[in-house]
């Protein structure tokens, strides 16, 4: 009937539903179509009888084979439907926030992310293989399906408070409240520390889903402008001075999406204006493990008095990890607590024990190792190949997953974003970082997907005809 592969990295069982799903889609089974039975392709394939029995049952939970008692496992009608793709496609998700979270967060294999936030899939597997989900299962295989302390799980804080501590971060694990990644983190802060129409002042360009958030709290978003060496500091005084802000967003370490980094001078006047003007400092530190070389982050200045520490390992583990954390004051850590309990009630023991054990066995130094080591090489070749076809860089060079390019000659970056999806190509405009709707000639750029062919050849198609 078919073949199994025993180098393959697939197991069996799947091999066996992939092999059955292909002769359905190609019509070569058709509805009605007795399947062999257990024992017969168990002999065929030269799999056991068991592996054949959960393949036919996945395949039989996927609605694709039902079983008949007595007569054996067969072919089951298929109903029409719209193709995935298509019913995807409609209406035009447009060039928003919410549009580019949404196609970023897609797996479409077709489409090249060259505006997405994420590493790619292949680098991310290094982190967590199957294996180390496996060892993780089976050694706390009771303590991940109980519910979650809702502070977090006491070994993960363990760990991220000691990792802090070595960056120069005086905590404790009682300053340490896990989230669901730093999304839910800016949200549980925007829920505590702010109220209508409060000014908060936030980086232009910055992070576009963080603008988003804070809007739906019916804030006043006062843009201050970030340069290569950190925010403007004479317009963030000015800023300061006529709206007396609740609070100050910031990337101090490879700001997305410059992926510039905040000097030393500029880190100690943003804490000096922070306590002339009563104002909290989030500070947004979820790229910063891949900086090279010594770093200098708020936190490590100022002790948390003024600055609340996020961090994540969703960016560098994997986006399914949806593991984040928060650093601060126990006082405001308890009100956190508060607030998680009653928007989410408690974390994943599963997936915060599954981080842990990856920051237990020094797998996680070792993967961010590589990952600033591959970057910086892709940095360097995806710059160079987008300036070939026209993109415009800042000489400054900047670090990280981040390259922050200008199309000078085109008028409209939003119809070039509109035919890019056309060709099946994410790019992310300029205009969606900016809360004062600037920056319109300018994209974001993944290093990681943006020496692809199509994309350059696009890009140069393009700005040629432009």
């Amino acid at each position: 009937m078919f073949e199994l592969s025993r180098d393959s990295n697939v197991p069996l069982v799947e091999q066996i539903c992939e092999r059955i799903t292909a002769l359905l889609r190609a019509g070569r089974l058709a509805a009605g179509t007795r399947l062999p039975s257990i024992r017969a392709l168990a002999r065929q394939v030269g799999a056991s009888p068991f592996t054949v029995v959960e393949a036919y049952e996945r395949l039989v939970a996927r609605g694709l084979i039902e079983s008949r008692a007595g007569r054996g496992f067969f072919v089951t009608a298929q109903r029409t439907a719209l193709p995935l793709v298509a019913v995807e496609a409609v209406p035009d998700p447009g060039t928003d926030a919410l549009a580019l979270a949404r196609l970023t967060l897609s797996q479409c294999a077709e489409l090249i992310p060259a505006g997405s936030g994420f590493l790619p899939e292949s680098w991310l597997l290094e982190a967590v293989p199957a294996s180390e989900l496996l060892r993780s299962v089976k050694k706390h295989h009771i303590q991940h399906w109980l519910p979650c302390p809702p502070q977090g799980l006491p070994e993960l804080r363990e760990h991220i408070a000691a990792r802090l501590v070595q960056q120069g971060i005086a905590v404790s694990p009682g300053h340490v409240l896990t989230t669901s990644g730093a999304s839910h983190a800016f949200d549980l802060l925007a829920r505590i520390l702010l109220a209508p129409g409060d000014a908060v002042l936030v980086e232009d360009p910055g992070y576009f889903v963080l603008f988003a958030q804070l809007r739906a709290h019916h804030v006043r978003l006062v843009p201050v402008p970030r340069g290569p060496d950190g925010p403007d500091l004479a317009a963030l005084e000015a800023a300061c001075r006529a709206h007396r802000p609740r609070a100050f967003f910031m990337q101090t370490l490879l700001h997305n999406p410059t992926g510039s980094s905040t000097d030393a001078a500029h880190c100690h006047r943003i804490l000096s204006l922070a306590e002339q003007y009563g104002f909290a400092l989030v500070e947004d530190d979820v790229y910063g493990d891949l900086h090279p070389g010594p770093a200098v982050r708020l936190a490590q200045i100022d002790g948390l008095r003024h600055v609340i520490y996020v961090g994540s390992f969703t960016k560098l583990v994997g986006p399914a990890l949806r593991v984040g954390y928060i650093a601060a004051e126990p006082t405001l850590i308890a009100q956190l607590i508060e607030r998680k309990v009653l928007s989410v009630l408690a974390g994943s023991a599963l997936l915060e024990g599954l981080v842990a054990q990856v920051l237990d066995g020094g797998r996680y130094k070792r993967h961010v190792e590589r990952l600033r080591t591959r970057l910086q090489r892709m940095r360097g070749e995806a710059r160079a190949a987008l300036a070939a076809v026209g993109i415009e860089f800042e000489p400054a060079a900047g670090d990280g997953i981040f390259l922050w390019g200008r199309v000078r000659q085109l008028e409209a970056v939003d119809g070039l974003v509109r035919r890019a999806r056309a060709q099946s190509i994410l790019l992310a405009r300029g205009a969606l970082f900016s809360p004062a709707a600037g920056c319109e000639q300018w994209l974001r750029f993944n290093v990681c997907h943006s020496t692809r062919p199509p994309l350059l050849e696009f890009l140069r198609g393009e700005l040629r005809a432009a």
